[in-house]
């Protein structure tokens, strides 16, 4: 198992090489990090576990009127209603690079999942507070637009919470992706959610991705695991600023992306 983790976490290393800040540019990990993003846990996940086994990079853009919008992205899996997030880090420095990275699993049938760490070879539960999905009704308007460079077709999407509320999702699905939505826009009171798709690979991740890798240690709660990267960070950034010893050369690069062939 933990190698099938590691032939699959290969394709991002051209992403972190984007040169090198000081070794003082600040922490790699802050507090809240362990915690998934509202689109794998929220209304939006009952449509990306409604797919079938499909790999993409995805760009969240959270606006409102008050403030500048908030812009992540990451790489996104899916299989069988699981799903796999990797954040891209804040920093592309080689501190970061050699630091690894947090991923979440997401199981939206057991609304519950895990957050992983590299650094730590460690893993934590996760849950949301969130409603659960109850159904999904998606209504084609058979309004054509291209996005993202594909013809689409943009259709409205109901989702049905389990506490009676409703949550309304617009959906561009991609005419020669088999409908693909390649963008999802989710509105909520003044604040818009625009999630925007590329690189997509409409093929089925490997069963095993979507467990925690075999040797790795398990944390009581994210918040702990959190904990405890902070404090090993903090430690080793008073080391090297004592000088006790020289920034590691290796890196090791990771990615969800499933390597082809794979089951």
């Amino acid at each position: 198992m933990k190698t099938l983790y590691d032939a699959a976490l290969l394709c991002l290393t051209a992403v972190f090489i984007g040169g090198c800040s000081s070794r003082h540019a600040g922490p790699v990990y802050r507090a809240g990090d362990e915690n998934p993003p509202d689109f794998l846990v929220g209304p939006v996940a009952a449509v990306l576990t409604n797919l079938n086994g499909f790999s993409a990079h995805v760009t969240s853009t959270v606006s409102s009127p008050e403030g500048t919008p908030q812009v992540k992205s990451g790489e996104l899996l899916g299989r069988e209603g699981r799903l796999i997030y990797q954040p891209m880090p804040s920093r592309k420095d080689k501190k970061a690079r050699k630091q690894g990275g947090l991923f979440f699993i997401w199981d939206e049938s057991k609304r519950s999942g895990y957050v992983m760490s590299e650094a730590l070879q460690g893993y934590a539960p996760i849950k949301s507070d969130a409603a659960a999905a109850t159904r999904l009704n998606i209504s084609n308007e058979g309004i054509r637009e291209d996005v993202n460079g594909h013809p689409c077709h943009r259709c409205k999407a109901v989702v049905v919470l389990n506490d009676g509320r409703e949550a309304r999702l617009t959906l561009w699905q991609a005419d020669d992706e088999k409908h693909f939505p390649i963008r999802i826009e989710a509105v909520n009171g003044p604040s818009r959610t625009t999630l925007d798709f590329s690189e997509i690979r409409l093929e089925t991740p490997a069963r095993e991705l979507f467990l925690p890798p075999d040797g790795f240690t398990a944390y009581g709660s994210s918040t702990a695991m959190m904990n405890e990267l902070i404090v090993r960070e903090a430690s080793a950034i008073k080391k090297n600023q004592a000088g006790e010893f020289d920034e590691p050369t290796d890196v090791r690069s990771s990615n969800w992306h499933q390597t082809p062939g794979a089951p």
